[in-house]
């Protein structure tokens, strides 16, 4: 059986921009099982008085069981249980921690099969990710570069139609800000993998 690509996701932008173009859903167009880090996860969802938090939250916890697994951290692990005794301080960049653990020691996880593997990110600091080994198979992918994909295999009618209900969205939410407008930013994988969407 043939391994399918998996879609990472170790940052919050993505989540947060596409909840802000009311378009969540483009994260299982592709029908790819999706991999979230546990400390990103909770600091998406954490706020429920919050009306993004709640709907990621829906989004997501509908997808577990069917595509979604959240990976475990030591990192996140330690912010649950101070979470849970009332002694967590937010603004100490567990995410980043987390993502960076994953990054360091989750990751191989998914690449070691040799199958593509898609890390979908906005964060800027991800192009600045240095990898002891960065495996030929793993692609870094901007949620603009994907928007731009998917409008080109014909999955969506407008790429830009979807970018400007992130950066002028419909109040009360607020406006996304992208730094790689308006092509989006990919790395090809050095040497290695390549994977394209089935037609429909």
């Amino acid at each position: 059986m043939k391994t399918r690509c998996v879609l990472l996701i170790p940052d919050s932008g993505p989540l947060n921009s596409l909840w802000t173009a009311g378009r969540l859903e483009l994260l299982t167009t592709l029908d790819m099982p999706i991999v979230m880090v546990d400390e990103i996860y909770a600091e998406v969802t954490g706020d429920l008085s919050y009306p993004k938090d709640r709907e990621v939250k829906a989004f997501l916890d509908g997808l577990k069981g069917k595509g979604l697994t959240v990976e475990e951290t030591f990192v996140g692990n330690a912010a649950r249980a101070a979470r849970e005794a009332g002694t967590f301080e937010s603004g100490r960049g567990l995410g980043d921690a987390a993502v960076a653990e994953f990054m360091a020691n989750g990751v191989q996880k998914y690449t070691t099969n040799g199958a593509p593997v898609l890390l979908l990110f906005e964060d800027a600091d991800f192009r600045n990710v240095r990898f002891l080994r960065k495996p030929d198979n793993l692609h870094l992918l901007s949620t603009v570069a994907m928007l731009r994909g998917l409008e080109r295999y014909g999955i969506i009618a407008s790429a830009d139609d979807v970018i400007k209900a992130m950066t002028n969205p419909e109040p009360p939410k607020r406006a996304r800000v992208f730094n790689d407008l308006p092509d989006g930013y990919e790395e090809e994988a050095f040497g290695g993998s390549h994977w394209e969407p089935a037609g429909p």
